[in-house]
């Protein structure tokens, strides 16, 4: 940043009014950044500074930064300051919500977020803090990661150490951290991104990727522009490296704020209740007729999860990917809990490779954040065919098996609908080594091992290519078959703990999240594992 060139710095035996005065000298050129011009860039790309990006999402006083004076300064022969580049990364202490948080962010109108001469670096001072304190810990990405300019300026490229991430999976095992992607991110800024429990980025002004176009065009020839190669509609819609879109940094700060509100502090904790006045015992009568007669029509799973859930209000994370699955937070009586459904009206609710993974990846982290999880479950199985053969659904599936299998957090389970095979093991074994199953049914249920139609078609298959109308006797085994498929047998026989009026959900979910509090304190006692993106 110009300094001034008459201007005399502090020494030695000046007074201590001289001392202050250039405390706040060199902050105000800190505030800087990267110059009104740079400044002005950023903005005219749509795009906050990272002094405004941390203004906007903590509480209005609440940031202490650290560091303030970090940067490359120069000083001449009479010790006077005659050039000054801040680091270009702010960090400090801020509160959401009187909640206290650490929080940092790159600078990007300081040579991308990437300096050749200073690098101020988290591990300084926010992860420690965040891992020290026990308090969550926010990353607001827009970084371009190593740059050639500082091998020139060392004299020598180094080989990696790999320090840098052992405090980043620590905190993945130890409090919540969360990431927003604000512009352009390569290298290590994108791998730091990813290393958080959340990811949202910017629609259409963020991208991601190892490295950007020229690299990518040098290395291996393909010649993409940034969106095309890593934007939103990539990694959230199509490769899930990405948890969320937001349509805005606004949208994007909203989205982090209302998921650090489900978890505790740390995963030695159990979340806070918070009151929300929606009565635990509200009997929804939407629920009633929510499902259609018609067993082969589709319904709206998300306006299921908002009768029940307190007020309506529901988080949902990776909407745009592994959609046949739907997973986020909620709360119920003023307790958080995970929230997993099917959506029957994304290849009818059944359980595809990416589902699998997204299943996975929520029930860790529900399990190291000791919340209990609530299931709407209406799901044929798993997703059949040769695409899913190649995507190698089924080890996918038994992965998310494994997961429910080893998950100690409590659960209790709709069956709202459907329920069949080896994919809705999965939600069935959630919690089930280690405690009661608590599963309910609804009128509408059907359940097996197999759905009718398929299972027929295998089982009867000489039969009913023997009969004079093969068609007409495969259609009468079904009708017999559809008989048993109802859910008052399956109740007779013990498979659900009870078959319930749907408009009872409400308060069960509610009685079961307040009785599972005191086993989730206990659990939150256990040695955890990085939750894995």
């Amino acid at each position: 940043m110009p300094v001034d060139p008459t201007r005399e710095s502090w020494k030695p035996g000046m007074g201590w009014d001289k001392a202050l005065d250039d405390i706040d000298y060199i902050r105000g050129l800190a505030r800087e950044l990267g110059g009104p011009e740079r400044i002005d860039r950023q903005h005219s790309q749509g795009r906050y500074t990272v002094r405004e990006r941390i203004d906007q999402i903590v509480d209005p006083g609440s940031f202490m930064e650290a560091q303030p004076l970090m940067g490359a300064a120069e000083y001449d022969q009479d010790g006077n300051l005659r050039a000054f580049t801040p680091g270009a990364y702010v960090m400090g202490l801020g509160e959401i919500d009187g909640r206290p948080v650490a929080i940092g962010g790159d600078d990007f109108t300081i040579s991308g977020g990437s300096p050749h001469n200073v690098h101020k670096h988290p591990r300084a001072f926010t992860q420690p803090l965040a891992l020290q304190y026990g308090i969550p810990y926010i990353q607001l990405v827009e970084g371009v990661g190593h740059s050639s300019k500082s091998d020139e300026t060392s004299g020598h490229m180094g080989l990696p150490g790999g320090e840098q991430w052992v405090p980043l999976v620590e905190m993945l095992r130890t409090v919540p951290v969360a990431a927003a992607i604000l512009g352009a991110v390569a290298g290590a800024p994108a791998a730091y991104a990813l290393l958080s429990h959340f990811t949202v980025m910017v629609k259409g002004k963020s991208q991601i990727f190892p490295s950007g176009p020229p690299v990518v065009r040098r290395a291996i020839g393909e010649t993409l522009d940034k969106e095309a190669l890593g934007g939103s509609h990539v990694h959230v819609h199509q490769s899930g490296q990405v948890d969320n879109e937001a349509e805005s940094e606004e949208d994007a700060f909203n989205q982090i704020r209302q998921f650090l509100s489900y978890l505790p502090n740390t995963t030695s904790e159990v979340a806070p209740r918070i009151e929300t006045g929606d009565p635990p015992d509200r009997r929804p009568e939407e629920l009633l007729t929510i499902i259609p007669p018609n067993r082969k029509r589709g319904y709206d799973p998300r306006k299921l999860i908002r009768h029940v859930v307190d007020n309506g209000e529901f988080f949902e994370m990776r909407r745009h990917w592994g959609s046949a699955l739907i997973t986020g937070f909620a709360r119920l009586d003023g307790y958080s809990a995970g929230i997993i459904g099917s959506d029957p009206m994304r290849i009818a609710g059944a359980m595809d490779g990416d589902a699998a993974d997204k299943y996975t990846h929520f029930v860790d982290l529900c399990d190291t954040f000791n919340l209990p999880v609530v299931i709407f479950l209406d799901m044929p199985g798993f997703m059949l065919g040769s695409a899913a053969e190649r995507a190698a659904t089924m080890r996918r599936g038994v992965r998310a098996i494994i997961a429910s299998a080893e998950a100690k957090v409590p659960k209790i389970e709709f069956c709202v609908r459907k329920s069949y095979g080896v994919a809705a093991d999965a939600p069935h074994s959630l919690g089930h080594p280690d405690g009661v199953n608590l599963r309910f049914g609804w009128p509408a249920g059907e359940w097996g091992g197999i759905p009718i139609e398929g299972g027929v078609a295998a089982a009867y298959k000489r039969e009913i290519e023997a009969a004079p109308d093969p068609d007409a006797h495969r259609e009468a085994i079904e009708e017999r078959l559809l008989r048993l498929r109802s859910p008052f047998k399956a109740a007779h026989h013990g498979d659900v703990t009870d078959l319930i009026d749907p408009r009872d959900t409400r308060q069960l979910a509610c009685r079961f999240v307040k009785l599972a509090q005191p086993a989730l304190a206990k659990l939150a006692q256990r040695p955890k594992r990085a939750v894995r993106p």
